[in-house]
């Protein structure tokens, strides 16, 4: 922040104040931590021995980009006779920010270009979508593709991620 008079200045955001307020030598330039705060624009406050400015809509937060994974669990089949063991497909979204499971989200099962269907994370970041397929679908496309869009949560912005799922045949 720049200005002049600043010495002894304190400043608050949104009406929370600042950490590690610094003024320099000459009075006229402010070097200061943001506090944490929700996304959107937020009024700027100096407040000095002199009086206080405000600027409204001063700053701006926004939602940090979160990156994702997304882990698809492979297909165990068994070729004879032919069938899928697990009657699930399922698929695993973590934050890679957190390291925390991201529950609530949709993710789309395919194989090849064929849409399977879609299923929601749980509590636990693990969508699971019940097995539908012909096990010749499976093996011919070598598996199945998971995805998950992208999303915007109250904390972030979460990337999209996808993973192939291969098969696995005892």
């Amino acid at each position: 922040i720049t200005g002049t008079n600043l010495t002894g200045a304190s400043v608050d955001f949104g009406g929370n104040p600042a950490t590690g307020v610094t003024v320099n030598a000459t009075g006229t330039q402010i070097t200061a931590t943001t506090p944490p705060g929700a996304a959107g624009p937020v009024t700027v406050t100096v407040t000095t021995p002199g009086g206080s400015a405000s600027l409204v809509n001063g700053f701006t937060y926004v939602l940090p980009v979160h990156a994702t994974s997304l882990i698809a669990t492979p297909a165990l089949t068994k070729l004879f006779p032919p069938h899928v063991y697990f009657p699930f497909l399922t698929a695993t979204l973590t934050d890679q920010v957190t390291g925390l499971p991201v529950p609530g989200q949709t993710i789309v099962f395919k194989i090849g270009s064929n849409l399977l269907g879609t299923a929601t994370t749980d509590a636990q970041g693990v969508a699971r979508f019940n097995e539908t397929l012909i096990l010749t679908l499976i093996l011919l496309n070598g598996g199945y593709d998971a995805s998950f869009a992208g999303a915007t949560t109250a904390s972030a912005i979460l990337s999209p991620s996808s993973d192939h799922a291969g098969v696995i045949e005892p």
